[in-house]
């Protein structure tokens, strides 16, 4: 989809959807029908400029972005890879915006006399709904809402990846806590909210790994004997010496010390690899194509087919690495790129003439010879 027009020098995307989105918005929250218009004024102008809180950020962190307005509200996508403490602060910049312009219009509303009605207030009550409200519910802990984004950037970056079941899980709690308030509340559009959420996580946790079983300790009482360990020599590299007499000696000084306090290796089971396809979407979903490509693309040499090929394209797109798409179009495997695929090249080409050139070539390669269609 191409920039429907720029805004502070970032690419904005506009998708249908973000309208109904909001249509359906304003009906749950019980807006007469003449006040629609102005309803999707105010929730388009807070939403662009909730995005816009992101983008600066990753200005200010040396990258660029890029904004899209969809049928959850926006996302802002970085052209650059940045870090999970930089990510952190990018994911709260958002709501950050949101609870300042919320603010400006609680204090506007302060001002104005209580004798005052008609389109300012109206105008008034929206922005502060429209921010406050949005910038609340975005800051809950499930993904892929800035409040669970910023949690996940910040576990990865104390602890890696080894809490991301954990993460799913609290979003699946998340949703399911804002379902019974929707419920109780009677907000359709916060109830369809926590189902899509709910959803999402459900579908995210199913694609994680299975997990590891914890590793046994070893208690005083099971230590090994000394029978079999690893001396001071075959540490270094060197090799076992052989005892003089030709028979079995006991080592003695620092080699005997050392081989007394190093325990036997038992031989473990192997660890297995990780899922590359199931990280790479993973990351992939999380708005972090930069680091998904290097796992989809391992996914995709391990096992070359049409969805794999799919997602590495989408990674590839996402994180601008055109050198990479244009050797996978001219590789072996670009055979195996569904018309789907090559449709989504060919539609965010843009001005890279050569992407569309080799799509055009991968697809003049399948079609069938004039001959052999008699």
């Amino acid at each position: 989809m191409k920039p429907l027009f720029h805004i502070g020098g970032f690419p904005v995307r506009v998708h249908p959807f973000f309208f109904l989105s909001a249509l359906a918005t304003g009906w749950g929250v019980g807006l007469p029908p003449e006040r629609w218009a102005l309803w999707m004024g105010v929730a388009f102008v807070s939403v662009l400029l909730h995005e816009c809180g992101h983008a600066w950020v990753l200005r200010r962190l040396g990258a660029g972005a890029r904004i899209t307005l969809h049928g959850l509200g926006g996302t802002t996508e970085s052209t650059r890879e940045v870090t999970h403490r930089q990510a952190v602060m990018v994911s709260l910049a958002g709501p950050a915006m949101g609870l300042l312009l919320g603010g400006l219009a609680w204090a506007v509303s302060r001002a104005m006399t209580s004798g005052t009605g008609g389109l300012a207030h109206e105008v008034v009550r929206q922005v502060l709904w429209v921010n406050l409200g949005w910038a609340l519910i975005n800051l809950l802990p499930v993904q892929p809402l800035d409040g669970g984004d910023a949690l996940a950037s910040f576990m990865r970056a104390r602890a890696g990846a080894r809490h991301e079941r954990a993460l799913r899980i609290l979003g699946i709690g998340t949703s399911a806590l804002m379902l019974g308030w929707a419920l109780w509340s009677r907000t359709v559009w916060v109830g369809m909210l926590a189902v899509l959420l709910g959803w999402l996580n459900v579908r995210q946790l199913r694609r994680l790994p299975p997990p590891r079983p914890a590793p046994v300790r070893r208690t005083s009482a099971q230590r090994p004997s000394a029978e079999g360990a690893v001396t001071l020599n075959e540490l270094l590299g060197r090799g076992a010496s052989p005892p003089a007499g030709g028979g079995e000696s006991k080592p003695s000084g620092p080699q005997a010390s050392v081989r007394e306090r190093l325990p036997r290796q038992e031989s473990a089971e192997p660890e297995l690899p990780p899922d590359s396809a199931a990280v790479g979407q993973l990351l992939l979903d999380s708005g972090l194509a930069a680091l998904a490509v290097r796992p989809l693309q391992e996914s995709f040499t391990q096992e070359p087919s049409s969805h794999s090929g799919h997602a590495l394209v989408l990674a590839l797109l996402e994180a601008g690495r055109t050198a990479e798409l244009c050797a996978l179009l001219s590789g072996p495997h670009a055979s195996l790129l569904s018309e789907e695929t090559l449709a989504t090249i060919a539609a965010r080409a843009g001005q890279e003439s050569g992407l569309a050139d080799r799509v055009t070539l991968v697809r003049q390669t399948r079609a069938p010879k004039s001959d052999e269609r008699g």
